[in-house]
């Protein structure tokens, strides 16, 4: 019975929380549709801290998409990885700023200081190409996938 009460009283204090917690976070989209993560490769010697960055493909679709409602504050054409091109959004969510970086774009759509709708195209990858999408919660790199809402298209693939 002791332990019964512990566990409710447990469950009382934590539940708040928990909701909380679930509707203070930011929700975004998949950048592509019917995303693949790329894994890693597996006989890399890593010597700095892993990036939390997640490599994404798309057989059919070659449409990168904004993750949210944002702002454009970059773009760049990156001569160390073939003249591919580099976008940077910002949104604020609840009082906090996000900055979501796409590298690998085969071309670009959009320009710097750009408002973005949630779904807006940013440019494009050939079919089959791969993007690296990292998210800063100010400055401080995030795991994109905790706040992903891909409804089960994010799959681990290859």
């Amino acid at each position: 019975m002791q332990q019964l009460v512990r566990v409710a009283i447990l469950a009382a204090i934590m539940l708040p929380s928990a909701l909380v917690a679930q509707t203070d976070s930011i929700r975004i989209i998949c950048p592509l549709n019917e995303a693949v993560v790329v894994p890693p490769p597996t006989n890399v010697i890593r010597y700095d801290i892993e990036d939390l960055c997640i490599v994404l493909t798309s057989i059919p679709d070659s449409v990168v998409k904004a993750c949210t409602n944002a702002r454009v504050t970059n773009v760049v054409q990156n001569p160390d990885d073939n003249n591919k091109w580099e976008v940077v959004i910002f949104c604020k969510y609840k009082d906090k700023e996000y900055y979501f970086w796409y590298t690998g774009l085969e071309s670009v759509v959009v320009r710097r200081h750009e408002s973005l709708k949630q779904g807006q195209s940013l440019g494009t990858i050939k079919p089959g190409g791969r993007i690296e999408f990292l998210m800063y919660d100010f400055e401080t790199q995030v795991d994109p996938t905790k706040y992903l809402d891909c409804k089960g298209v994010l799959k681990r693939g290859f």
